[in-house]
């Protein structure tokens, strides 16, 4: 089963700050890192490296900006053949990092936003019911949904992870077989703050499965079996940023390999822990061979719901 990744990508300048600025407020950084990111080639980098075979589709700019996109793509083995090259600028995000591991993060999304269904029809053509789409919310509504209803006409399993909230999903939910959300995602959503009720709102408005990442406190599944809890190891946390996208490019490639949802769950969660526990964005991303690793415990763990 293939894994397609239809989403974004970006160029990300981190600041290490001493906490996050209020409004008004001028701070001086600490260190600058620069790295390639983006929801979309985030979870592309992950399962790839957590052993799927990924396809991997998004818009780049024709600037000098977009080269280091590419070099983490040829770092990663991942093709470039799907990169649409549009006459904006290359996305990119400005994270600000608190010494927490605390962050805030603002995007921009040309590119992103530019990548129309028609970029896209060929990739979605091939689809057959062995594969997997992986999406996010970077895109346009109208060019989330095209390709939502294209894989799931041919068979292919879906994944929305509704992030960023760019437009109201509501129209998507039954296209979608599982759906990847956080707390706070969660709660605007569907308008309940507590997780399990939120994920049977979203059931109840059509998708199939509902994942909600908790933090530090793990993540729950919630299906027509009923719910699944994943706790997370207790790991200090230096830097959360791309902690999801580690945990949705982790579950996509489990589910791609069939894996049982209570053992893909433990390896997604204990994937993003160990992310959490360095700086960077793709740079903090667990290795292979880590992935491999926690890929068995997380098969030898307990199961049950």
């Amino acid at each position: 089963m293939a894994v397609v990744v239809i989403g974004n990508a970006t160029v990300d300048l981190s600041y290490e700050v001493p906490r996050l600025p209020v409004p008004g407020e001028t701070l001086l950084a600490g260190a600058k890192l620069v790295d390639a990111g983006g929801k979309g080639l985030n979870q592309a980098i992950v399962a790839r490296r957590a052993g799927a075979d990924v396809v991997f589709c998004a818009a780049l700019g024709r600037d000098a900006q977009a080269a280091v996109a590419l070099e983490r793509l040829r770092c990663e083995g991942l093709s470039a053949g799907h990169l649409a090259r549009l006459p904006v600028a290359t996305d990119e995000s400005l994270i600000f990092l608190a010494r927490s591991g605390e962050n805030t993060i603002v995007s921009t999304a040309a590119a992103a936003q530019n990548l129309a269904p028609e970029m896209v029809a060929a990739i979605l053509d091939r689809l057959g019911p062995a594969d997997l789409v992986l999406m996010q919310g970077n895109l346009t509504l109208e060019t989330t949904s095209f390709c939502l209803r294209r894989a799931r006409a041919a068979g292919a399993c879906t994944l929305l992870n509704a992030a960023p909230i760019a437009f109201d999903y509501t129209r998507l939910w039954p296209e979608v077989d599982v759906a990847i959300v956080n707390q706070v995602e969660s709660r605007v959503l569907t308008g309940n703050a507590d997780p399990s009720a939120a994920a049977r709102v979203l059931r109840q408005a059509g998708v199939g499965v509902v994942v909600t990442t908790l933090g530090h406190d793990g993540a729950r599944m919630v299906d027509q079996a009923g719910e699944c809890v994943a706790p997370a190891p207790d790991i200090e946390a230096l830097d959360t940023t791309g902690a999801g996208d580690v945990f949705c490019g982790v579950l996509a490639a489990a589910l791609a390999s069939r894996m049982e949802r209570a053992a893909a769950l433990r390896w997604a969660v204990s994937a993003a822990s160990l992310s959490v526990g360095r700086r960077g964005t793709a740079s903090s991303f667990p290795t292979r061979e880590e992935l491999a690793r926690l890929r068995g415990s997380a098969l030898a763990g307990a199961g049950g719901r």
